[in-house]
């Protein structure tokens, strides 16, 4: 049998770690980085790229790159928050047959399990050079806040990259062992985590090696990329104002600046000001135009306080479901590399009452954490026997009620693994199957939560109305993935039942369809990008304050895909992908 590693699978970077010889340690590549890009990308001679490789060419390939993936693996394509997901990303993301969310790359169309293994394979690869062993086990982190089909869809992941999934643990948890493991403790802990795509605040009680999480919480959609996107939407209106290009209309701008915000928001954390420096970024009447301004962590502070302030409201919100208040906690830890922000450290400092815990690395802890837990249930070796991890549901689940209502079958913050059964009956002579709705989310309204899925339970023997009772069990595992079994209650006989994904079935994805194309398709002076932040930045600047507006052209990039672009003349655009592939180092 190989090596059990743990693996933390991040919005932006990954990293993987392993426990030997009584330690665990960050495995390194051959660089000595201890990270690697969650990035995927297919190239223009067709290659499949990731990591490093794909994140040094993702400028001149924006289309062709996905990155962030982890906000979208296991949302629904039809999901209200995968709207704001949508307005982001610079990659094509079209519906599956499940309403699941797939990314078109390079004309090729990949699950979002499929890239996240890709992902993983390759810090399986270099974990196997790097140990000189063969790696086939892992444990795997999500954040607290992922809902079942998210967890569900990392499992799948993991299995994709011929990985025995042991176990998939909660972030939160994962760094509070590497906190508290034999360290002798008895204290309340609260684990601040923004990474680079999600937010979560966990309260767990540590006593030696007993952690039992008490109730956790955060937010899937706010993390470093938000910060990175406060500052790009102030450089691209500060352009539009002081030149009257739009420059949100072209993917490989966008991309040059979003790369540039997350440089100047990572050094202000060292540094009062910075400048910003995106040579060439558009023509203008008198010639090259460049992104050229100071920036200063004022001037950061100021666009995102209220992210940090909504970190700090779910921390308040948190706590009181803990059943404590702020100063029953003894030590808060921040995990996560946007936690180094020093605004964040300030509000949480704040908030607390005493600075944070500095017993963690916040890029670390997670991936060491995972490592411990590996060993663990690995079974090999000594120095985590012992360990007891008991942790709780994120979210409420329950099915759907006739008045559009959720009947919640398992409430937010309970104790995992648990079980519950309900009796459905049927409602129609001689009915041969029944159909169950699942949500997941805080709403009271099924429709603002999370659908997890629809059973169907059929092969119900022919009766009466009201005279088949199907006993059903619904149960959750330690690691808060849902599964169920149901039973004829008269017969005793297991009752069939197959779980169907996605917003309806094929009648109604072939209604869906049909509707859409008998839409009239509009006529568009100039496409927008498939997903663009601000596309068409101009026309909502315009309706406050008139704006000479200057749109890129329209170009096409590969068969049927429409994109826009700036358009200098051909010598000197040449020109300028020379300069630029010079500038970040290909050839």
């Amino acid at each position: 049998m190989g090596k059990a590693i743990g693996i933390d699978l991040g919005t932006t970077n990954s990293c993987a770690a392993i426990f030997e010889n009584g330690k665990a340690r960050l495995i390194t590549y051959k660089g000595g980085e201890t990270t690697i890009p969650s990035v995927f990308a297919i190239d223009q001679e067709g290659n499949r790229l990731v990591g490093y490789e794909a994140k040094q060419q993702a400028q001149l390939n924006p289309q062709n790159t996905v990155a962030a993936s982890k906000r979208l693996i296991g949302r629904n394509f039809h999901s209200k928050t995968i709207d704001k997901v949508r307005q982001v990303f610079t990659y094509e993301m079209v519906e599956g047959e499940q309403s699941d969310i797939l990314v078109k790359v390079k004309d090729q169309v990949f699950t979002l399990e499929q890239i996240s293994a890709a992902i993983l394979r390759e810090i399986k690869r270099v974990a196997e050079d790097s140990l000189g062993e063969e790696v086939d086990q892992a444990v795997i982190t999500v954040p607290a806040y992922f809902n079942d089909r998210q967890r569900q869809a990392v499992r799948s992941a993991g299995a994709l990259a011929n990985l025995k999934v042991l176990r998939v643990l909660n972030e939160p948890t994962a760094a509070a062992l590497a906190y508290g493991l034999g360290r002798n403790l008895s204290a309340r802990v609260a684990v601040y985590d923004l990474g680079g795509g999600t937010f979560d605040i966990s309260v767990i009680d540590i006593k030696d090696r007993i952690f039992e999480v008490v109730a956790t919480g955060g937010d899937t959609f706010l993390g470093g990329v938000d910060f990175d996107d406060r500052v790009m939407q102030k450089i691209l209106r500060d352009f539009l104002e002081e030149h009257g290009v739009d420059l949100s209309w072209d993917r490989v701008a966008i991309q040059r600046i979003r790369d540039a915000s997350e440089e100047a928001k990572i050094k202000l954390s060292t540094v009062s000001t910075t400048r910003i420096h995106v040579p060439y970024i558009s023509n203008g009447d008198a010639g090259p135009l460049d992104v050229d301004l100071e920036f200063t962590r004022a001037d950061l502070e100021k666009l995102t306080d209220d992210l940090v302030q909504r970190t700090i409201q779910t921390c308040e919100r948190i706590i009181v479901e803990a059943g404590c208040t702020v100063k029953q906690v003894d030590e808060m830890l921040l995990v996560g590399g946007q936690s180094r922000m020093p605004l964040v450290q300030s509000q949480v400092t704040q908030f607390i009452g005493k600075p944070p815990s500095k017993g963690v690395n916040p890029d670390e802890a997670v991936a060491i954490g995972a490592a411990m837990m590996a060993h663990s249930l690995a079974g090999v070796g000594t120095g985590t026997e012992g360990l007891t991890l008991l942790d709780v549901l994120p979210m409420p689940i329950g099915i759907n009620k006739t008045d559009g209502s959720m009947h919640v079958l398992f409430k937010k913050n309970q104790p995992l693994p648990d079980y519950k059964t309900r009796t459905l009956t049927t409602s129609k002579e001689n009915q041969r199957s029944i159909m169950l709705r699942l949500y997941q989310g805080e709403s009271k309204y099924c429709e603002d939560n999370e659908r997890l899925g629809t059973f169907v339970f059929s092969g119900i023997r022919k009766a009466p109305r009201g005279k088949v009772q199907i006993e059903v069990t619904f149960h959750i595992d330690s690691e808060g993935i849902l599964g169920l079994t149901a039973r004829d209650k008269a017969t005793g006989q297991t009752v069939e039942s197959q779980l169907k994904l996605g917003k309806g079935g094929r009648g109604s994805r072939k209604k869906r369809k049909k509707r859409q194309e008998a839409k009239p398709k509009p006529q568009q002076a100039a496409p927008a990008p498939l997903t663009m932040p601000t596309s068409g930045l101009a026309e909502q600047l315009a309706a406050d304050k008139a704006v000479p507006i200057s749109k890129p052209a329209p170009k096409t990039e590969g068969k049927g895909a429409a994109t826009a672009e700036l358009s200098p003349k051909r010598d000197e655009k040449k020109g300028f992908w020379a300069w630029l592939k010079g500038l970040i180092g290909l050839s």
